[in-house]
């Protein structure tokens, strides 16, 4: 019952307002899937780093150190700013009728799978909340004296649900219904992301002080 309650707790937390939900949003609705899918691989990635991290009790380090958080607040506000900047940019960029006709006929922007993945990457170690949450959830379910076995299934529950709900959440943004909803706002839903970006990039830049 412990592991049911587990991943109930992190299916809510992985859906929740955050740095690597906006990119997710961004990503799937502006590239195409394989895209979206790599920036998933990506931000499972590092949350493999974060949960081996909390696990082993080494994410303390950034609990309790000052300048450890900071330089993570610092690295990660700097970061969010400047993939805020892009979609606020895209904004108030004119896009040309055959531009506009293009992605009406599904035509998509190009993103390399290795840039979709660098940024899941990156937007999920820069974010020292991931680490402090993992640590927090993890030392009230799976205490310092637990077996090495369900330490390891807390792990695959973490890895396993954002791998399977967040692939099955960027599949779910590509279906013409949603994309043609998309088009229809385009500019508002950018606008709307990259303030969020901006949002959370500002929190970040003021906790380093």
């Amino acid at each position: 019952m412990d592991y049911l309650l587990f991943g109930l707790v992190m299916l809510v937390a992985q859906f929740s307002p955050g740095p690597d939900m906006l990119l997710l949003l961004k990503n799937a609705v502006n590239h195409p899937l394989r895209a979206g899918l790599w920036t998933v691989i990506g931000i499972v990635v590092g949350l493999t780093v974060h949960t081996t991290l909390a696990l082993t009790g080494v994410s303390l380090i950034i609990r309790d150190s000052v300048t450890t958080a900071r330089i993570l607040n610092l690295c990660g506000g700097l970061y969010l700013a400047w993939l805020a900047w892009q979609l606020l940019a895209s904004v108030v960029q004119k896009q040309s009728p055959e531009q506009r006709a293009g992605k009406l006929s599904g035509a998509e922007t190009p993103l390399p799978s290795r840039a979709a993945f660098m940024q899941g990457l990156i937007t999920n170690l820069l974010n020292p909340k991931a680490a402090l949450f993992l640590l927090s959830v993890l030392a009230a379910s799976a205490g310092p004296d637990s077996t090495l076995a369900r330490k390891l299934a807390f792990a695959g529950i973490i890895l396993g649900q954002a791998l399977v709900f967040w692939s099955l959440f960027v599949w779910l943004l590509k279906r013409p219904p949603v994309r043609r909803l998309y088009l229809s706002s385009e500019r508002a839903v950018n606008l709307l992301f990259g303030l969020g970006l901006t949002s959370l990039a500002i929190m970040a830049l003021l906790r380093v002080w």
